[in-house]
């Protein structure tokens, strides 16, 4: 009876396993789910309490109305007057402020016999209250407050300053109080919209701000320059709620220092960091028409040192990154769908990641990914990339035999070894846009692969010998199966023949025998075989027949074995197969710019 390998010593079912037989790359968020998407307001506020010391130059469009200040007094507003602000802030405060109003009037009016001034120009310092001011007296006491200006002083009194930054860059430059004989209105009410320009200043160390979802970061609590992180509104401008629609606020701003404690957002990816530098950074910031928040990013240059979170590269790889990460964007560009340009440089580490592209995925342990000076426009990476990692299978090798005495059988193997490639994108996105191509190599450990052969070519059947030479007992003992050189392997096997008789054996016949068989790559099958196998049995007994049957008998049973097979999803061919120390090196090309469906059947290009 003639006995065939079926089943591969590693089969398809070792490429498969190696794809599909690391853990699973941990589940983390592309963009901050957990953080609510910041309003108006709430940026704004992010912004005031950021600045340290610096000035601020903020204009405030008034419109007609009155305000409660305090009891018995009002602020009222004629025309559409726009007042000019003029700020100074130190260690958080508003230390100083120039007001000038123009276009209109603000006029603090008291009831009764006290005085009603419109207010032209006035300089506010903290500790001491107004300091200078240009008024002049309205209605019937614009004679009298001409002629005795301290009949003035008691309106002035009655004007509060805020030195807090948030409440200067809304535009609230005096503090209301409700009174039941003023019209119930807040001195915000009378703001119509606040512009802020030209505003440069330090930002406090240790300060939180977030841009949006795309990047969120703290100012460097213990900066290692000696210079603290610097910000600017370039441009700016506030509208507060009105008439049931939210606060809205749109700035273009500058940033420039180290950060830490922060995490940034592009497309597919959410990592954190713990601490980087900020070169020239640059936002845009906007609220849309419910009131959410839309942000740009820019920089000449950002660079973090990443610490966890998941990583994915355009056109596959991801990477569930560790420190010590490092990313490097010169000429960022971020757009408020998360979509990024830039010239990178990458080192990035992670225990656990994966190759997702064009329906497969590679899955992989211990991963690295190297590269630079790779142009990624809008989302598309196109340059080298470099990538490493080890993968390891726990995988169960079923046997099945063709003699019917023998049952299938069920070999455990662990295979664990090194997979290298080097790789080409060229316009590849997330969205499996554009081509991946490059070179491969990985190591299949020889242990378990010998291991396994053991067990398929180990054997034990009962067979009639021509001629006329019944139920002999036939055992067959593999001792070697391993490399002998780049392209060769060595079978060294005991074969052992027996015939019982009610007492004893009537013969018994032993063959040691030695083999030697080529390792042939089929490229258009995309295979690794075992071919020409050449068996030469040296027995010990008298009863030739053994030897005339064992040996056509091997030669016939692993005279073409497949040990390794690509599954028709995944577009690496196989080029060249050698022996390492203690494994087996396969190596070939990558080419996910071909469609799965033909890298079955299409040759290497």
């Amino acid at each position: 009876m003639s006995r065939t390998l079926r089943t591969p010593i590693t089969c398809a079912a070792l490429f498969s396993l190696i794809l599909a037989g690391a853990p699973a790359l941990a589940q983390t968020p592309a963009t901050s789910e957990s953080a609510a998407t910041p309003d108006a307001g709430v940026l704004l506020d992010q912004i005031a309490g950021l600045i340290d010391r610096g000035k601020l130059h903020v204009s405030v469009d008034l419109e007609a109305g009155r305000a409660a200040i305090a009891p018995q007094w009002t602020v009222l507003v004629t025309g559409a007057p726009k007042a000019t602000l003029l700020a100074e802030a130190e260690g958080g405060h508003i230390r100083r402020v120039d007001v000038a109003v123009d276009g209109g009037e603000l006029v603090v009016s008291g009831s009764g016999l006290r005085p009603s001034v419109s207010i032209e120009g006035m300089r506010f310092e903290e500790g001491k209250g107004i300091t200078e001011a240009r008024f002049r007296g309205r209605g019937a006491w614009r004679p009298v407050v001409a002629i005795f200006r301290t009949l003035a002083r008691p309106a002035l009194q009655r004007l509060d300053i805020p030195t807090d930054i948030r409440s200067i860059l809304r535009g609230e430059i005096v503090s209301s109080k409700k009174s039941s004989d003023a019209s119930g209105a807040a001195f915000l009410d009378l703001v119509r919209e606040v512009h802020i320009d030209d505003s440069e200043f330090e930002a406090f160390a240790g300060y939180p701000l977030s841009f949006g979802q795309i990047v969120e970061l703290q100012t460097a609590a213990h900066p290692a320059a000696t210079a603290p992180m610097r910000a600017a509104i370039d441009k700016g401008t506030f509208r507060p709620a009105r008439a049931g629609k939210p606060a809205q606020f749109e700035v273009d701003g500058r940033i420039d220092g180290e950060i830490e404690n922060g995490s940034i957002a592009f497309v597919g990816s959410r990592c954190t960091f713990s601490r980087g530098q900020l070169e020239k950074g640059s936002f845009s910031v906007f609220s849309a028409k419910d009131g959410q928040i839309q942000t740009s990013f820019a920089a000449n240059a950002l660079a973090v040192d990443l610490t966890s979170g998941q990583f994915r590269w355009p056109g596959g790889p991801k990477i569930g990154v560790e420190a010590p990460s490092r990313f490097t964007a010169r000429g960022l560009r971020v757009r408020p769908d998360g979509s990024y340009s830039a010239t990178v440089d990458a080192a990035l580490f992670g225990k656990v990641g994966a190759i997702e592209r064009a329906g497969t995925s590679v899955a992989a342990n211990d991963i690295e990914l190297h590269t630079q000076g790779v142009k990624v426009v809008d989302g598309k990476a196109s340059g080298d990339v470099k990538l490493d990692f080890q993968y390891r299978l726990n995988h169960t090798l079923v046997v099945h035999y063709p003699v019917e005495q023998l049952g299938d059988r069920s070999i455990p193997l662990v295979m664990q070894g090194s997979f290298a490639a080097q790789l080409h994108f060229e316009d590849a996105g997330s969205s499996d846009e554009g081509d991946v191509v490059g070179t491969y190599q990985f190591t299949v450990p020889w242990a378990p692969v010998e291991r396994a052969a053991f067990e398929v070519l180990r054997a034990k059947w009962s067979q009639d010998l021509p001629p006329g030479i019944r139920k002999v007992t036939f055992a067959i003992e593999p001792r070697h199966f391993g490399p002998c050189g780049r392209d060769c392997f060595l079978l060294d096997l005991v074969v052992r023949a027996e015939k019982s008789k009610k007492k004893g054996l009537l013969f018994q016949q032993i063959c040691d025998t030695e083999g030697k068989a080529d390792l042939v790559v089929e490229t258009t099958s995309r295979s690794l075989l075992l071919r020409n196998v050449h068996v030469q049995p040296r027995c010990r007994g008298a009863i030739g027949a053994v030897v005339n049957f064992v040996t056509p008998f091997l030669a016939k049973t692993y005279g073409d074995v497949a040990l390794l097979q690509m599954p028709g999803d995944v577009p690496f061919t196989i080029e060249s197969v050698g022996s390492g120390d203690g494994s087996i090196v396969i190596a070939g090309k990558v080419a996910w710019a071909m469609a799965p469906s033909q890298t079955s059947s299409n040759k290497p290009r």
